[in-house]
This record gives structure tokens, C-alpha cells and sequence, in this order.
């Protein structure tokens, strides 16, 4: 009869290690083949993890030029990302040119972590002097106001108006923006509400929120943030919210329901990508009656037009005065500041001074333009047409008819010895052109890359046709 002896593991040292095979050991076996193991974790064929397939590898598109250098591949990364700014969309939309934004600013404690540099509290200081400016040049109707967050309170820094260097002057003092205690993101949002309580209906209401929190300290009582997203969503706020932290599910709700936006920044430079896709005029939806007066108009004002029998709607006029501007001889009191200054404008209802423009008369509330501001704020209702690229091979053909300098700074294009060289890397850019030539549809004019840019991006206009 069998008799069972105690298993006695060999030393470590001792070459009986080697000699046992995965099976004889006790328990069950642990042998299994590459492809079982592999579909076990989620692998595919190829041994590589589900995970991998998601992620491009990015370093196989830079290749090599003709001299082994990597100068023309680094150019055509830097070529892709302007000409991914320069694209914009044709479809034709329709947009508020009057705006009204409020920007919620996180001063918590938690703008003093240094994941960003050099801090969140520096980073978006100086981000926001920058948007700022460049806000108001593409929204030269707007107006803008500014509201802090922190210590589980919310406080206007700036109210809202359409004066840049106020609000610039007011992000330059640091010791009203020292960050404390937690942030209420109900109570920010209450009082930019709040604030454009007394704002028409015709102009776009907005709020832009830089939330760093992971969390938000809300008031308890029966008025709860859920109820003030259901206000917002009928006073037609369009809330936007950059998060500085991680994802948060009330931050999210709260811009899908309003229409506005919600992202998070992984870095400098995907929160500046952030806070600039602000910049431009949001669409709006066409309401029925809208489209009911563009019928009757369309029709030259007849009855037919919306109905047998029935008149024309009649479309809601916005009131506008041109002001007179002012010698800067001596000084007089303005109405919007009661300080003495020099200069200014007259409003041309109530005759009140005023020291700047576009804004809103104390005294008789007109909304006070100027005609340059008028003109510039329809660049986004009439963008212009994304310019075509020039290929390759229809390049050489017409390349003796070409024009061998940019129609807009007059820098020269590339020649045939260097598009020949540069072709393998230049026809690997999404929407790049590999000749470095870019043309307008209507007048058939060639401009560089950077031109490019700054036609759609800056200028608005084609310098070729005027359009």
C-alpha cells in the first residue's frame, strides 16, 4: 500500500528547481497559453492591451527630410495647429451681436495649488488680462462683468460694462483677489443672475466659470442649486464652465442644460484652448416667430406671406444712438463715473457725457454706439470662406503662372527644389497645403500660412476681393 510522505519543496540553490515542470507542482495549474492569458485581460491577438487603441503614436508621423533633419517635420506641426485655428465653419448660423457675459472667478483655497504654473491662482490672473482684451475686440457691443467666488460667498469685483481697462485695472490688484476659505458655485451663479436681471431679452446672457473646487459649499435652506438650473434654463443664461481639478457631475449638468459648455483643463495650454473657444459669438436658435417676419419681409410685407387674411408680424426694433464725441479742452462731469475728465461723447437722446463707448446712458438708457463698433460686431454673422489648398501636383502645372510671393506680405513660396524635398512630410498634414499655398475661392489670390491665420482669425476680411 501506497503510503503518503510530506511535500518537500526543493532549496533554491539546488538544481532539482529547474527539473520540476509547472504541472507537478501542487494546487492547480497555473500554465495557460499567451492567447488565453491574453483574452483574459482584455488583449487583443497582437498581445496588446485594450487600452492601447485608443492612443496614437504620434512619433510615426515625423519623418526624416533629405538632409536627416527634423526642421521640416516641426514646421508642418507647427502648419497643422494654425491651420486648424484658420478653419472655420461655412454653415451659416445666426449669432448675438449684443452680449452679456459674467465671469465667475474660483478664489478658493484651492487656486494655491501648483499643478499649473506657476500657480492656478497666477495662471489665470494672466490668462484672463489677455482674454479680456481680446474679448472685447471681437465683441465690440459687449459687456463684461466680473464675480468672486470664495469663503462660501459670492461678491461683485466689477459690475458689468463695456469698459475694458476697468476690469483690467481691477484684475491687476492682487490684494482684492486674495484667495480664502471654499467656493459656493450657487452663489456665483445667483449673483450673476442676478446682475443681468434688468438685461433685454434680444441680447445673449452668458456666464463663463473658472472653477477650481472639486467640491462646492452651498447654502442649506429650500432654495437648492438644482431649482437655480431650472431658473437659469428659463431666463435663458448660458452657463459655461472651465473645471481647473476633475469632472463634476453638477458642473456638467449644469452646462449641458444651458446650453453652454464644460471642459477640463490638463494644462496651460488646453485651458487657454478652453477659455478662448468662449471668445466667439454663441449661435442661436431661430424662433417661430422669427421666422415668420423674415417670411413677411422676404415677401415685401404681404398678407400671404404668413396667412390668407392674417397681417404681417411686426419685428422687435433695437434702439441705438450715435454719439457726438466730445473736444478734450476743459474738464466736465460724466454721468456714468460723476468724476471730472476731459473729453468723452454726448448722448444724442438726453445730452449726458459719457466716457466711453459702447455703453448704456445713466440718464436715459439708450444703448450708446459707435459705428466702427456696429460694423466690426457682424464679422462672425459674415465669416470669411475657408481658403482652399493648392495640391501638388496642380502646383508644378500652373507653377510658371503662379505668383511667387504671398498676395498679403509678400514673403516668397517655397520653390520646386525645396517642395520636392519637403513633399513626404508636408503631405502627412491634415489640411495642410504641401506647396505652402493657400487661395481664395472668389479671387483666385494665393496666400502663405500665417496669413491665413490672421485673415480668419484677426482681420475678417480678404485683401484680395474685400469680402
Amino acid at each position: 500500500m501506497a503510503v503518503d510522505t510530506a511535500y518537500q519543496p526543493p532549496s533554491p540553490g539546488s538544481d532539482d528547481v529547474d527539473a520540476i515542470s509547472e504541472d507537478d507542482r501542487p494546487g492547480p495549474s497555473k500554465r495557460k497559453s499567451k492567447t488565453v492569458r491574453s483574452r483574459e485581460h482584455g488583449a487583443d491577438e497582437s498581445g496588446r492591451q485594450a487600452w492601447e487603441g485608443m492612443y496614437k503614436r504620434s512619433w510615426d508621423v515625423v519623418q526624416e527630410d533629405a538632409e536627416g533633419g527634423l526642421q521640416a517635420a516641426v514646421d508642418s506641426l507647427i502648419a497643422r495647429g494654425r491651420r486648424k485655428r484658420a478653419l472655420v465653419s461655412e454653415t451659416p448660423l445666426r449669432r448675438s451681436i449684443i452680449r452679456h457675459l459674467f465671469i465667475i472667478l474660483d478664489l478658493s483655497e484651492s487656486v494655491r495649488d501648483k499643478d499649473f504654473r506657476p500657480t492656478r491662482f497666477d495662471l489665470l490672473l494672466t490668462y484672463l488680462r489677455t482674454y479680456i482684451v481680446e474679448w472685447f475686440d471681437q465683441n465690440p457691443l459687449g459687456q463684461v462683468g466680473v464675480v468672486l467666488i470664495r469663503d462660501r460667498l459670492a461678491e461683485t469685483l466689477v459690475p458689468m460694462g463695456g469698459n475694458p481697462q476697468d476690469i483690467l485695472a481691477a484684475l491687476s490688484d492682487k490684494r482684492k483677489l486674495e484667495p480664502s476659505g471654499e467656493a459656493s458655485l450657487q452663489n456665483g451663479l445667483l449673483m450673476a443672475k442676478g446682475g443681468m436681471a434688468h438685461l433685454p431679452s434680444s441680447s445673449s446672457l452668458e456666464t463663463l466659470t473658472l472653477f477650481s473646487s472639486i467640491s462646492t459649499s452651498d447654502p442649506d435652506g429650500s432654495y437648492s442649486i438644482h431649482q437655480l438650473l431650472n431658473d437659469l434654463v428659463q431666463a435663458r443664461v448660458r452657463s459655461s464652465i472651465i473645471s481647473l481639478s476633475g469632472e463634476i457631475k453638477i458642473c456638467r449638468q449644469i452646462a449641458e442644460r444651458t446650453g453652454g459648455k464644460f471642459g477640463v483643463a490638463m494644462d496651460e495650454d488646453h485651458l487657454r484652448e478652453l477659455m478662448w473657444e468662449s471668445i466667439p459669438p454663441p449661435a442661436q436658435t431661430v424662433a417661430a416667430s422669427t421666422m415668420g417676419v423674415r417670411s413677411a419681409l422676404a415677401a415685401g410685407g404681404s398678407k400671404g406671406a404668413v396667412g390668407k387674411g392674417k397681417p404681417p408680424p411686426a419685428g422687435d426694433l433695437m434702439i441705438m444712438g450715435f454719439p457726438t464725441r466730445l473736444p478734450t479742452g476743459g474738464e466736465t462731469m460724466c454721468v456714468c463715473h460723476g468724476l471730472l475728465k476731459k473729453g468723452g461723447y454726448m448722448c444724442p437722446r438726453c445730452g449726458s457725457k459719457l466716457c466711453d463707448v459702447p455703453t448704456d446712458c445713466e440718464v436715459c438708457g439708450l444703448m450708446v454706439v459707435s459705428s466702427p463698433h456696429l460694423a466690426r460686431s457682424f464679422w462672425f454673422l459674415f465669416p470669411v470662406a475657408n481658403y482652399d489648398t493648392l495640391p501638388y501636383d496642380v502646383g508644378m502645372q500652373e507653377f510658371g503662372s503662379l505668383s511667387p510671393t504671398c498676395s498679403g506680405c509678400d514673403v516668397d513660396f517655397p520653390t520646386v527644389d525645396e517642395l520636392g524635398l519637403n513633399m513626404g512630410v508636408a503631405a502627412q498634414a491634415d489640411g495642410v497645403s504641401p506647396t505652402g499655398r493657400y487661395r481664395c475661392a472668389k479671387c483666385k489670390s494665393d496666400f502663405c500660412g500665417d496669413c491665413d491665420l490672421y485673415i480668419h482669425d484677426t482681420l475678417h476680411t480678404c485683401p484680395g476681393c474685400s469680402q
